[in-house]
């Protein structure tokens, strides 16, 4: 799901002296090709992001994590948040709570075996630009099938489990004991006069 927020950054002298260009590519090589960059205050920079992540909190965390890799002396002074409410897509939701679980168990594995992304991408038949993303829970342009794929290729064992929707709280006959007593209740149809 994509996300939209603004980080705002105070430069240290050094970087506000800088090339501009040349902090667009150390923002670009860092993985900063979503967002808009704006240098216009003296000493200071806007990033406007548009990313994909299963959450926006999970967004913003790798977004701060880019940026500083990029600039590492730059201080974060804001950050503004997408304000219009959207309707929640609750089978996207599932889904990228599904992938955000695969790729995690993923990423374990690879801490646990201590592989480089090379390394891991050999084992699962995949490029390293591939489990770099993983590593980093981005869904885009990943399938639940290929995260399966990896899984199975690093030996785990995968199940899925179909649950059926909670049983309703109250059944009829508790309802009927609950009813106040005072209220008219319908016999039988002998008692009802016929139409005419």
């Amino acid at each position: 799901m994509e996300h939209n927020f603004i980080l705002r950054y105070r430069l240290d002298p050094a970087d506000a002296a800088s090339d501009v260009d040349d902090i667009l590519e150390r923002l670009g090589e860092a993985g900063c090709m979503d967002a808009l960059v704006g240098i216009g205050a003296p000493g200071k920079i806007v990033l406007d992001f548009a990313r994909s992540a299963t959450s926006l909190e999970q967004a913003i965390r790798i977004a701060m994590e880019d940026v500083e890799r990029a600039i590492p002396t730059a201080v974060l002074y804001a950050t503004e948040r997408e304000k219009k409410e959207e309707a929640v897509d609750v089978i996207l939701m599932a889904r990228l709570a599904l992938m955000e679980s695969l790729m995690t168990e993923l990423t374990a594995w690879i801490e646990a075996n201590q592989l480089t992304y090379a390394g891991a991408a050999e084992k699962l038949r995949v490029k390293a630009a591939r489990v770099y993303e993983i590593t980093r829970m981005n869904p885009q342009n990943i399938t639940i099938d290929s995260l399966v794929d990896m899984l199975l290729r690093a030996g785990k064992s995968v199940r899925f489990g179909v649950e059926a929707p909670a049983a309703p709280r109250y059944k009829l006959a508790d309802l009927m004991a609950d009813m106040p007593q005072g209220l008219p209740r319908v016999e039988g149809l002998d008692g009802m006069p016929s139409p005419e």
